[in-house]
């Protein structure tokens, strides 16, 4: 055969074996396209699958620990403010940034009075029975500088 020949016999071979090729590639793609999704779907759900078994894990601990009267107790405490027989419980209204502040400044800022506590204490029950209130004169703390009228 001369070259001629194999060139018109190589030409139909070449076009069959592109169309083969061409209508594996056209089947094949859509298949390859849905197999790459699946694996995508399969990763997604293995993640949330993790996530869930971390979340139950997490669930169970927390009801592990309702099962020990300690922690019991110190919820009840905490969130409904319980108290045992016999104590006294203090509740602060309001936000303060008292917490802020260290304990050695704090002291260092409330004022101290050159007067007794029961000086003050008759003072005011002094100023109670007044009509008009004049200037505050606290004893050892100067004056406040108000004045109010009461009924």
């Amino acid at each position: 055969m001369s070259a001629a020949d194999r060139r018109r016999v190589r030409g139909p071979r070449v076009l069959v074996l592109s169309a083969v090729v061409l209508l594996l590639a056209i089947f094949l793609v859509p298949s390859l396209q849905k197999w790459l999704e699946q694996r995508s779907e399969i990763g997604r759900l293995n993640a949330q699958i993790t996530q869930q078994q971390q979340d139950l894990a997490t669930a169970q601990a927390a009801q592990e620990r309702w099962k020990d009267d300690a922690y019991v107790m110190t919820q009840a405490r905490e969130r409904l403010r319980y108290v045992l027989p016999g104590e006294v419980p203090y509740v602060v209204d309001g936000e303060s940034d008292a917490d802020q502040v260290s304990p050695q400044r704090a002291a260092t800022t409330v004022p101290k009075s050159a007067a007794a506590w029961y000086e003050n204490i008759w003072e005011s029950l002094r100023l109670a029975g007044n009509d008009t209130v004049a200037p505050v004169q606290t004893p050892g703390l100067g004056s406040t500088g108000s004045s109010t009228t009461t009924k």
